[in-house]
């Protein structure tokens, strides 16, 4: 083999490894999407599925209030507040409940650690 022989074999395996990379790089982050938007789409299931469940139960809730205070009206306002009083700590509390897990959910999914491994979810 000569100069020119060498230099357009080396040129030819350079080429194939970017390609093979590019396409590596592609599966790689169609399957994080993939698993983000899988869990994305779990939470939203189970949120909407909560949350009627719950607007059941808490009209149970405040209908059994309202039936021991003997005033309807004053079973919903005594739910209505305490919806209230539970929306402002889920307020305060935002950064630590909901911000920093989904922030190491999505760190997890798209930063490789130091040995090279994939972080879990």
């Amino acid at each position: 083999m000569n100069y020119t022989d060498n230099l357009q074999s080396l040129w030819a395996e350079v080429k194939s490894h970017w390609e093979l990379q590019k396409e590596f790089l592609t599966l790689d982050i169609a399957e994080k999407l993939i698993v983000l938007l899988s869990a994305v789409a779990v939470a939203v299931l189970c949120l909407t599925l909560g949350a009627m469940a719950l607007f059941f139960l808490l009209f149970a809730l405040a209908s059994w209030i309202g039936h021991m205070v003997g005033n309807a009206f004053l079973g919903h306002l005594v739910m209505g507040v305490l919806l209230l009083l539970l929306m402002a700590i889920v307020y305060v509390g935002r950064r630590k409940w909901i911000v920093q897990p989904l922030s190491r959910l999505v760190a997890g999914l798209f930063i490789q650690e130091e040995e090279g491994k994939e972080a879990e979810p």
